[in-house]
């Protein structure tokens, strides 16, 4: 029941830990509410000098993952390669992907643009997240700020949506080079119920943290690998120790094969 299934697609070729030709994979896929693009890991064992050299460090790599008997395969990271390391450990020969989400764009794009007077935040977000180059998902800003003299953006794109974010109160984070701005407590409807039966792992560990001067309460959850958890995702748990619906605010798909993530109530 708890057969691996990982298919990763890297400098045009198709890699696989099941079936002919398969390779020991690992990966190590984090994912929050942050702006700054998160940076994955995924590791590629004992492949030939020509397969490495194919793999080319300015392309795309896309991991897909699930348990067989799940049927629960899906996408865990498309990611750009930043960088491709090739290390020995005893035996085993071992490729590492670095790969940013939407990294690249994030770092490299300027801008140079004059808005109209009246004209929202949320369209010149819209207007920053096309030029990046960035999927839109959701750009709704908690407070959408009308610029009565209208506003100029000049310089790295990603400095002046940081500062229309804080201008609205709102969040950002890319996940899946897909761009989201939305008020901080906001979060999306999944359905999914977490619980032993469902997945969970072990009991959730309770986490205090102070937060300006306020005590906040988040829990860390532990489940089999489950592409479909990730930043935002609104979920319910059941267990000997946590009940309710919760908002997951941080998290990473391990090597271990499990999904480990930072939930708070939402």
């Amino acid at each position: 029941m708890w057969i691996r299934d990982i298919d990763v697609m890297a400098g045009g070729k198709q890699f696989k830990n099941l079936g002919g030709n398969r390779i020991e994979i690992d990966f190590d896929i984090p994912f929050s509410d942050e702006a700054e693009p998160d940076i994955s890991e995924v590791n590629l064992y004992n492949l030939s000098d020509s397969t490495i050299a194919s793999i080319e460090s300015s392309g795309y790599v896309f991991v897909n993952a699930g348990y067989r008997n799940l049927n629960n395969k899906g996408n865990i990271l498309s990611g750009k390669i930043e960088d491709l390391i090739t290390t020995w450990e005893g035996p085993d020969k071992v490729t590492k992907i670095i790969a940013s989400d939407g990294g690249d764009k994030w770092r490299n794009t300027s801008v140079n643009k004059t808005y109209a007077i009246g004209t929202m935040a949320s369209y010149i977000m819209r207007d920053l997240a096309n030029v990046m180059g960035y999927e839109i998902a959701d750009i709704s800003p908690k407070n959408d700020i009308e610029y009565k003299l209208g506003k100029t953006v000049t310089g790295k794109a990603e400095k002046e949506l940081r500062q229309l974010v804080k201008d609205t109160k709102s969040k950002l984070y890319i996940n899946k080079n897909r761009i989201y701005i939305r008020d901080k407590e906001k979060g999306t409807e999944t359905g999914f119920k977490l619980n032993h039966k469902t997945g969970l792992i072990g009991s959730p560990e309770k986490i205090i943290e102070e937060i300006d001067g306020v005590e906040v309460i988040k829990y860390k959850v532990t489940m089999l690998l489950n592409p479909l958890v990730s930043t935002d995702n609104l979920i319910e748990v059941a267990s000997r120790t946590l009940n309710g619906r919760f908002r997951v605010l941080e998290g990473k798909h391990t090597r271990d094969f499990n999904t480990e993530v930072i939930i708070r109530e939402g």
